[in-house]
């Protein structure tokens, strides 16, 4: 038999899409699978109608496209890093999780790099460009993959924040919105079509006391498209619904402990990471001033070859007129090739110490750069060493005013101690009170219409308590013991923190001396190397006095510049972990009159500040 459709009200004249036979089925005419998709795909004038309604209202509830959810995300932390920075730091610096990477454009296609009116060759046999400490210090702030790590570390700590807070400071919405349309046709049961839709927001808002305040709406719609408008089914519902604890969990700010705490370490996140930017620009300074003495050890090396090339020269001659043996020619010799390859050595250990320096900015491994050498171990030498400024009993004083870490380990013994309570408030019975009222809409056209008159009011009690407290018991116990030892670890950690300040002050004071010292001796090393040059040429010296003070002066420069270096860097990175340094937008370093302590958060909380 030929496939056929029938006509029904509303549907159209449906068409077969094919010239297929079907055989007949219990009398009835069967549609092919083919003309039964076609119908599917043409579907009455009401199911459209709708489809596009529920279209239309889903896409006014979500209202957003991804990546607009993605800029409401960078708003609500952004927002929450500003209240923590004007909390923490008394004021708000910019921030965001932008990434630039240099030398790329958004579309990835190389692009010139270009710092402070210089130019970074990537690749190729271009000139390197001469990189001072400022340049590289704005190019780690800009460009720093650890430093990127870091700053959306936190940007996921507000985030998350700002997420926990909802249904705290402003009521929590919630819900969902269901719908279904259903077709159904079998060979026995006459087609059946259908569609249902469910809407139901919610408020949530929760109190610290421990209650519970929830407002929701419900709105439901069915519908038989079979039967037309007639089966429409309507109904809505407004509730209201509050439930307060008045034993376990009540009262004492138990409910609110964990959002508490996630306050509070928030703001310690700030102010740490405010610490890691003084901390980060020390180590790019170190890691500088290390290069830097990398190379200068070359030029030792370099300058010690060209002595030794002098000494062996004169020492070739004395052999050639008979003042001297062959043997103290061959020893001239073999300290001269020892020099060449720890020169090569050296070279080596210089350019694998740049490519990795080149990694720490977040520079290509490619680019084309070299260090400010020697004007910036020449200026260290000129400027002279800066004196500390503090003493060693100040300087414990203020580590513990102004690491981060502090803060942690006092908060520590509080939530500790707060563990306690709260293991202890479990033995409570649970003792809830719970009020609540209903109320229908107006079917079927005003179901936004309330039905007051038809409202239910309804409250109750619950009661539970365990009988078996073991599980309580324990808790408690465990949490007693925890505390005890929180405390412990504080007063190791306070003694931890007074060494590493000490031993740091120590090394520090050390440094000034040993480059007080080298001073002195490069000066002696020098005079040794003339004098047994001179002597050797005399015939009163052997070329062993000349090699030995070449290694003499070669050891005193090398040891001077560590000296200078060592002494340097640790002064920086002493007064960083102090907060007695400070790093401005462009990420360079500058020294603070007075250290930045944790003040601010102290007077929120005070128990952080205790000795």
């Amino acid at each position: 038999m030929h496939c056929a459709g029938v006509a029904k009200p509303g549907f159209g004249t449906p068409r077969c899409p094919c010239k297929n036979s079907l055989p007949e089925a219990g009398g009835r005419r069967v549609r092919c699978a083919l003309f039964v998709r076609a119908e599917v795909i043409c579907l009455p004038r009401l199911i459209r109608e709708f489809l596009f309604g529920l279209v239309a209202v889903s896409a006014l509830l979500v209202g957003c496209t991804p990546t607009q959810y993605a800029s409401q995300a960078d708003r609500a932390a952004y927002k929450a890093l500003a209240k923590g920075q004007k909390l923490s730091l008394g004021e708000t610096h910019p921030f965001d999780v932008i990434y630039k990477k240099l030398g790329k454009d958004p579309d990835g296609k190389d692009i010139p790099i270009r710092i402070n009116g210089k130019v970074i060759p990537v690749g190729g046999e271009a000139k390197s460009v001469e990189l001072t400490i400022d340049d590289c210090l704005e190019i780690a702030l800009r460009n720093s993959r650890d430093f990127q790590n870091q700053k959306e570390e936190l940007y996921t700590t507000a985030l998350a924040l700002a997420n926990t807070r909802r249904g705290w400071n402003l009521p929590l919405l919630g819900g969902d919105l269901d719908s279904q349309v259903d077709w159904e046709k079998t060979l026995q049961e006459p087609e059946e079509k259908s569609a249902s839709a469910e809407l139901g927001p919610t408020l949530t808002q929760r109190f610290v006391t421990g209650g519970v305040l929830t407002l929701a709406a419900t709105l439901d719609w069915m519908t038989d498209f079979i039967l037309g408008s007639e089966s429409n089914i309507v109904n809505s519902l407004l509730e209201a619904n509050f439930t307060q604890p008045l034993l376990r969990g009540a009262w004492r700010g138990l409910a609110y402990e964990d959002q508490y705490r996630l306050e509070r370490n928030f703001l310690f996140a700030v102010f740490n990471f405010d610490r890691y930017r003084q901390t980060f620009a020390a180590g790019i300074f170190t890691n500088y001033y290390r290069v830097l003495q990398q190379m200068d050890q070359l030029e030792n090396e370099q300058a010690n070859i060209e002595r030794l090339e002098s000494t062996l020269k004169t020492t070739t001659a004395l052999v050639e007129g008979g003042f001297t043996s062959r043997m103290e020619q061959d020893e001239a010799e073999a300290n001269l090739l020892s020099a060449r390859v720890t020169y090569e050595r050296n070279q080596q250990n210089y350019q694998n110490a740049l490519d990795r320096y080149k990694i720490t900015l977040g520079l290509p491994i490619q680019a084309r750069i070299g260090l400010d050498y020697p004007r910036s171990l020449k200026s260290l030498n000129e400027a002279g060493l800066k004196p500390v400024g503090i003493e060693e009993s100040e300087a414990v004083a203020i580590a513990l005013s102004v690491r981060p870490d502090v803060l942690t380990q006092r908060a520590a013994v509080r939530d500790a101690a707060r563990d306690v309570i709260i293991a202890a408030d479990a033995f409570n019975p649970q003792f809830d009170v719970e009020v609540g009222l209903s109320t229908p809409g107006t079917p079927p056209r005003r179901f936004a219409r309330l039905q007051w008159h038809r409202r239910t009011r309804y409250a109750g009690v619950t009661f539970n308590y365990e009988l078996d407290q073991t599980d309580n018991r324990d808790n408690y116990r465990l949490a007693i013991i925890d505390h005890n030892r929180s405390q412990r670890d504080l007063e190791e950690f306070i003694d931890q923190v007074r060494l590493e300040v000490r031993e740091s002050y120590r090394e520090l004071i050390q440094s000034r001396r040993s480059y007080e010292i080298q001073l002195r001796n490069v000066k002696i090393a020098e005079r040794r190397r003339a004098l047994a040059g001179l002597k050797q040429k005399e015939g009163t010296a052997s070329a062993r006095d000349v090699l030995t003070s070449d290694q003499g002066l070669l050891r005193a420069k090398n040891g001077l510049t560590s000296a200078l270096v060592s002494y340097t860097t640790t002064r920086v990175q002493f007064l960083a972990t102090l907060g007695i340094i400070y790093v401005d937008k462009r990420g360079l370093l500058h020294e603070r009159d007075e250290p930045f302590k944790f003040d601010r958060i102290q007077e929120r909380y005070p128990y952080v500040g205790e000795n």
